[in-house]
């Protein structure tokens, strides 16, 4: 085996990655109309290789690969890759979920090697967790779990079967009646066209940056090129049938928006915005979400998943989870073993401080 790296704007890597899709069906972030939306808004500066693994003369599995050098704790130099993402903060706070290799999976001691010389470290955000079968230490690296993270989701066979309410908590069941008690009689409105998206888009923006500046946040969209991603996304692709944008209404006004992905059965949960009331009762997360999973079941969906993230109200309205994994692969280079024993020393030094006692 050995590995390609092919110009990502040429007519071949849209060929390669489109016949590894049909072969593979990955999850929505892994499928050309997520990259090549990606490829179009991402700044030249940060433009990354489409890394194909060859055998025999024919494409067995891909993926984008960015390097960049970077300083770690301040003090620690890293030449480092990173898988399907390009290592840029506010580019990478798309949140790409669900990541591995596209095609053909195969273990990291089958797929470093093929890797080009001269990095230090590989970054492998938001990976399956069964991705390369598992990520493990090999002779000459180590991994890193810089976190492992949940995501939650609703099996919609089941809450077709014995109806979504009966699948919950006692607790949080009656929470959501009363919360639908409250609201009186919910409209849920489903985009019929890009323009209504849109529509429905622009509005859960404003929802969600009003909820998180009340928290003295900017929100997800105060990136204009966040934003610029996901309307040529909507335009692009709504007529596809791999978006959908949620309102719900009731008598006094909007209670909640959703923008999901679908692709394969799967309703991908990927934001939200909701109004504020001053009744606690009236829960607008709770109403939107409840009427959005019971119209994704009778579409005959089979999952609607909330994607990474340890929220409450995730837990509380999902049936399942799977975990996320986000990991650092680094070769056994002393730097690194410094920065552990920095960051220890650090940590010793924190503990031994304290709080400062009061006078």
């Amino acid at each position: 085996m050995k590995l390609e790296l092919v110009d990502p704007y040429s007519s071949e890597a849209e060929r390669i990655w489109r016949d590894l899709e049909v072969a593979s069906r990955p999850a929505y972030f892994l499928t050309w109309a997520w990259m090549s939306n990606w490829l179009a808004q991402l700044p030249r500066a940060h433009v990354p290789w489409l890394a194909v693994v060859v055998a025999g003369g024919a494409p067995l599995a891909a993926f984008f690969l960015a390097k960049r050098s970077i300083i770690r704790s301040k003090v620690v130099p890293s030449r480092s890759l990173y898988f399907n993402t390009v290592g840029v903060q506010r580019i990478d706070m798309l949140w790409l979920e669900y990541n591995g290799l596209l095609g053909r999976d195969m273990p990291l001691t089958e797929l470093l090697p093929l890797l080009p010389h001269g990095w230090d470290e590989l970054y492998l955000p938001a990976l399956r967790e069964n991705a390369f079968g598992g990520v493990t230490t090999t002779a000459d690296t180590r991994v890193v779990i810089d976190r492992r993270v949940p995501a939650h989701y609703v099996d919609l066979e089941r809450a077709r079967e014995k109806g979504y309410l009966a699948l919950l908590s006692g607790q949080t069941r009656s929470q959501v009646r009363r919360a639908q008690r409250e609201a009186g009689e919910v409209t849920l409105e489903i985009a019929r066209d890009s323009k209504q998206a849109l529509d429905i888009y622009s509005e859960m923006v404003a929802l969600h940056t009003t909820q998180w500046r009340a928290k003295g946040k900017p929100g997800a969209f105060a990136d204009p090129w966040f934003d610029r991603f996901h309307r040529r996304l909507i335009t692009n692709r709504f007529a596809h049938g791999e978006i959908e944008l949620v309102r719900a209404r009731h008598a006094g006004g909007p209670i909640g928006c959703l923008y999901n992905m679908v692709h394969d059965g799967h309703v991908l949960q990927y934001q939200s915005g909701f109004a504020t009331f001053a009744n606690e009762k009236l829960k607008p997360g709770f109403i939107t979400h409840a009427a959005a999973i019971e119209h994704a079941a009778a579409r005959g969906r089979r999952v609607y998943d909330f994607l990474a993230g340890d929220q409450r109200y995730k837990m509380q309205l999902a049936t399942d989870s799977t975990t996320m994994v986000w990991a650092r692969v680094q070769r056994r280079r002393l730097r690194f073993l410094v920065e552990d024993q920095l960051r220890r020393w650090r940590a010793q030094r924190q503990q031994l401080s304290g709080p400062s006692r009061p006078g």
